[in-house]
């Protein structure tokens, strides 16, 4: 008769070998962040196979071989994650376009529930505590979306800290007096930024054709590390600070390749 001991035995050697792999190309997480109108979408929206969750209603403009998922309530971003991660279906990114927007849905969720258990509660009526249980409601949902085995892309709005308002651990902030950062709390940008391989900054500016010489304007990423704004890219290749005309695969294909010249306009 087997002894306990030795039905409760691993073979760690097997385990080990089911789990360890080589660093290799695995499913890309952005975050793109801009202010209202610079084509955050658009960019979230250029991979192939992209199923975008559209809480903003920002997103009817997008081509027609572009499928939506309209989000009008947090619970709707559960249903999303099971079908994506349970469903049989051939996406290979999701765009989460507007965690702003998503963040101020899992707000109102919190004060929903908290007004129903609690009757004197005035309605409508901010309390701290809402702020950290939202919080929590945001961060599991990016461990869930985390845990997908396809590309995910979020974007969010803007917005601008001024000096006292960064983290104390901060480098940067010894030396900026301002900053633009996505527009989420503190909490929530830690754990968003922490999990993607690339946080980028999306502005654009006009510039004259070199056919027509008309001025045209033309989407910027920047993508490099900076006193100014909130960005930074993982790659084991020499990155430009900004890429031109932005697309989800190009920026893909960079981090992949890398490019030849660093520190230069890709």
């Amino acid at each position: 008769m087997a002894t306990a001991s030795a039905a409760k035995r691993v073979d760690y050697k097997a385990l080990g070998a089911k789990h360890i792999r080589k660093p290799g190309d695995k499913p890309k997480r952005f975050l793109f962040y801009s202010r209202n109108k610079k084509g955050k979408t658009t960019l979230g929206a250029s991979a192939p196979k992209t199923l975008v969750l559209d809480p903003e209603r920002g997103a009817e403009e997008l081509p027609e071989n572009v499928d939506l998922w309209p989000i009008d309530r947090w619970e709707d971003m559960n249903d999303a994650f099971k079908f994506l991660r349970f469903g049989n279906h051939d996406y290979e990114w999701v765009n989460v376009d507007g965690l702003t927007r998503v963040n101020n849905m899992a707000l109102r969720y919190v004060m929903n529930q908290q007004e129903e258990r609690d009757l004197d509660r005035i309605p409508g009526q901010v309390q701290q505590r809402d702020y950290g249980k939202s919080g929590e409601l945001m961060k599991g949902m990016l461990f869930n979306f985390h845990t997908l085995p396809m590309g995910v892309v979020y974007t969010a709005q803007e917005r601008q800290e001024i000096a006292g308002e960064f983290d104390s651990e901060d480098e940067d902030s010894e030396q900026a007096e301002a900053r633009f950062v996505p527009d989420l709390p503190k909490g929530v940008r830690s754990s968003v930024n922490a999990i993607v391989d690339c946080i980028g900054r999306l502005y654009t500016v006009k510039i004259e054709h070199p056919k027509t010489q008309l001025m045209v304007v033309q989407r910027r990423l920047h993508i490099g590390p900076s006193e100014a704004f909130d960005t930074g890219i993982r790659s084991k290749h020499p990155m430009p600070d900004m890429i031109k005309n932005p697309t989800v695969p190009k920026l893909v294909a960079l981090m992949n390749n890398g490019t030849p010249t660093a520190r230069k306009a890709a």
